[in-house]
């Protein structure tokens, strides 16, 4: 797995983690969790394979699940989106890791020179998300 690669799972793993309170930890557990945990890791590797290009087999490695679980989150989150509660919250997702991605692809002409001496890479934004999600994570029940 490539560095940019990892930046670009940080990054939607740190969208995620800021959308349903569930953090880094739980995404990446090695165990199912609890039916909001396996949501947001299904959701997580949903954009990870549709809003990143990436294959299921990619998004398996990188999340440490066969590419069928993946394939299978896939398939669980499409049929969701039937919701159109769902889907509009799925779509904003979409579109804020399109954001982001892009964003963090032009952050370094933008600053180079102006704030920063080096351009901020995507886990650089994955970092400024983790410190917004810090400051919004929802109280526990």
């Amino acid at each position: 797995m490539t560095s940019e690669e990892k930046g670009m799972i940080e990054l939607v793993t740190r969208l995620v983690e800021c959308a349903t309170g569930r953090g880094q930890s739980e995404l990446f557990g090695e165990t199912r969790g609890e039916a909001s945990v396996a949501r947001a890791r299904q959701v997580a590797m949903y954009l990870s394979h549709i809003g990143l290009s990436l294959s299921l087999a990619r998004v398996g490695e990188m999340f440490s699940r066969e590419k069928s679980t993946v394939g299978h989150a896939v398939h669980q989150i499409e049929d969701l989106r039937d919701d159109p509660v769902f889907d509009h919250w799925m779509t904003e997702l979409e579109e804020a890791l399109r954001l982001l991605v892009t964003m963090s692809d032009k952050s370094g002409l933008v600053l180079s020179g102006v704030w920063k001496e080096t351009a901020p890479t995507a886990s650089g934004v994955a970092q400024s998300l983790t410190h917004l999600s810090s400051e919004r994570a929802p109280a526990s029940v």
